[in-house]
């Protein structure tokens, strides 16, 4: 009866380790990927969102705040060869939304 109870535990325990794992992989399937760019001089948030205007559903403040929040900005300035993340799916078929 030992036995049985150390089994179950183990096989309870291996259903949960699944079950997250599957949670995990389908749940970030549907995450798309947003293009990451380098900072060229003279960029600003102010100038990425006109430059790339076409190819989000945002309006420039929603495209700031998007910004700031997933790159985890405190302020609005970017500084140039820094690495963000601006929400534009790198397919190109996905437009980002404001949430």
């Amino acid at each position: 009866m030992k036995k049985l109870k150390n089994y179950s535990f183990i096989l309870v325990l291996f259903a949960m380790m699944a079950g997250a794992t599957m949670y995990f992989t389908f749940s970030l399937e549907n995450e798309p990927t947003y293009q990451e760019i380098s900072v060229k001089k003279g960029d600003s948030l102010w100038t990425l969102a006109e430059e790339y205007q076409d190819s989000h559903d945002m309006n420039t403040t929603q495209f700031i705040k998007w910004v700031q929040k997933k790159n985890n900005l405190i302020t609005t300035k970017i500084v140039p060869g820094e690495q963000i993340v601006i929400p534009v799916v790198k397919d190109g078929i996905q437009l980002a939304d404001a949430n």
